[in-house]
């Protein structure tokens, strides 16, 4: 039987609930954004909002806002950095998108049809344009998906997409999507990455510099390493939004005691984090908003480099993660926030399985015991590559190195701005590094990047035979129950192997002055600036 999903009408923007994309590859540098602790939200009973209920928010306004990474591109299929996303997922709409409260919700969609297991229809809205002035239709979804699956363009998103055998277009309203496997995170994976894109704009213009979609905000200029301008597009296609004339976002902006200042004394109007330390007082300020999420953020990880010596000895690994004291990571370097990592998704989380066994370490007799069967020397040196745009990287290293230290291990922490440590990772000179996995929502969306041979965020060198038809397996199984099942293997397996070690989890956290309001948290960790104003 045919399943049907009709599009929702966009709610109220200040009557909307309160609740509570992938990697560092989108190797985004926020990792210092303003996590914020579980316990300060539970000790506080707040929502994820301190703003008002039926705030009215005027139209107009130039919003000045800050976030702490440095795009790499506008172009949503190319980019590798979560800075560029929170940028270009203003200017570009999907089929479909993922609410706050997690339900699928139309955009460029009004209706869509599961007509079965490898087969979805799509109805698509009509009198949308693109900021062109290009007419958006189904030509656009097909050119999209097949550019993205494109070898040339080389996009990292291909992996969620490779189960997609045709795009179909039936007519210039209606987009038929044929699979070759059934395929069970095929909606969520439309939501966090499927932004349509412009075929002309595409192929007269750079893509990366000059991004034209159907979304609320139109591109103005990029000062690069200063700051990116984005216009009202009077087009858009959802009646009343977006509510601003213009926001400027100041890119490259350190999470630290500066850019809250600079939030105080009305420089910027809105924050993607502040420091740890800072959060709870910071929240309980009157002249200042948040919005806060127990659930929308992304796993921190340690990567070890199984593609060369040392790392590449299981023993040594397993060694290496008996040491590790995650507990303590998290409370020195990010003063108690978030949890203590163990899977790709938190524990509230309906995917999580509770089987992370190094839940039961910190145990160094086994991880002396570990290190003696590995073969390795006293003394050995193993290079914790970190990043800088955020101190906590470096700061995990060093607590690392002393939890080393009882092994006879040395670690060197060699941190490097972005794109030297991007480069470091994926030519593989390190021996372990840290980054994080954001829009994790289903648990594909993790393991099909990290632990696949040709996964696009592999840069481990790790590849199990026997784990990826399990990976696969449970991709294209459907049935939710089962699909938690196949994932619970598909753990068990990364545990005994390896390849990375989860250390944190942390979730997002967003700060404004007074008189903004609008701001939510999403599970696709989208901005949404159009439903950003001013309330005076």
């Amino acid at each position: 039987m045919a399943e049907s999903f009709e599009s929702l009408p966009p709610r109220s923007l200040w009557s909307r609930p309160s609740v509570s994309r992938r990697s560092f590859m989108k190797w985004g540098a926020v990792a210092g954004l303003g996590a914020v602790s579980l316990e300060s939200i539970l000790a506080a009973c707040a929502p994820s909002s301190n703003s008002p209920t039926g705030t009215i928010i005027k139209p107009g306004g130039k919003l000045r806002a800050a976030i702490a990474g440095q795009p790499d591109s506008l172009d949503p299929q190319t980019s590798k950095l979560y800075a560029s996303a929170q940028v270009y997922d203003n200017l570009f709409s999907k089929l479909i998108d993922i609410d706050a409260d997690g339900s699928i919700v139309g955009m460029l969609a009004t209706k869509w049809t599961q007509r079965d297991d490898r087969t979805w229809v799509f109805d698509l809205r009509e009198g949308v344009h693109f900021h062109n002035g290009d007419k958006f239709t189904a030509n656009d979804v097909k050119y999209t998906f097949e550019r993205m699956l494109d070898p040339k363009t080389a996009s990292t998103y291909a992996t969620f997409f490779t189960p997609l055998s045709g795009v179909e277009v039936a007519s210039p309203t209606q987009v038929i999507f044929h699979l070759s496997t059934p395929y069970g995170p095929f909606l969520t994976n439309l939501a966090a990455d499927g932004q349509i894109m412009n075929q002309r704009a595409v192929e007269s213009s750079n893509s990366a510099q000059n991004p034209v979609g159907t979304g609320p905000f139109q591109f103005v200029d990029w000062v690069q390493g200063d700051h990116i301008t984005l216009k009202k597009f009077g087009q858009y296609f959802q009646p009343g939004r977006p509510f601003l004339d213009q926001v400027t976002i100041y890119t490259g902006r350190a999470v630290d005691e500066a850019r809250v200042a600079a939030l105080r004394a009305g420089e910027l109007d809105w924050l993607d984090g502040v420091p740890d330390q800072d959060f709870t007082a910071l929240q309980a300020d009157s002249s200042l908003r948040s919005v806060v999420s127990t659930t929308a953020g992304y796993p921190e990880f340690f990567l070890f480099n199984t593609a060369k010596p040392p790392m590449n000895n299981k023993l040594l690994r397993e060694a290496v993660a008996w040491a590790i004291d995650r507990k303590q990571i998290r409370d020195i370097v990010y003063f108690k926030a978030g949890e203590v990592g163990s899977e790709e998704v938190p524990t509230g989380s309906t995917w999580y399985s509770h089987n992370d066994p190094f839940t039961a370490g910190p145990n160094l007799d086994l991880a002396r015991q570990k290190f003696q069967q590995s073969g390795a020397s006293q003394g050995l040196t193993l290079r914790f590559l970190a990043y800088t745009q955020s101190p906590q990287p470096a700061k995990v290293g060093e607590v690392l190195a002393q939890q080393l230290k009882p092994l006879g291990i040395n670690v060197e922490v060699d941190a490097f701005d972005t794109a030297v440590w991007f480069s470091k990772l994926i030519h593989n000179d390190y021996e372990i590094s840290i980054l994080f996995n954001e829009r994790t929502i289903d648990p594909d969306g993790f393991y099909s990047l990290f632990w696949v041979k040709n996964g696009g965020d592999n840069s481990t060198g790790y590849y199990n035979p026997t784990l990826e038809p399990l990976i696969q397996g449970a991709a294209a199984e459907t049935d939710p129950g089962k699909r938690r099942s196949l994932y619970t293997q598909v753990r068990q397996v990364v545990f005994d192997d390896l390849p990375g070690m989860f250390i944190h989890y942390r979730v997002f956290s967003y700060f404004m002055r007074g008189n903004v309001a609008g701001s939510t948290s999403n599970p696709t960790l989208e901005l949404r600036f159009d439903r950003v104003g001013f309330t005076s």
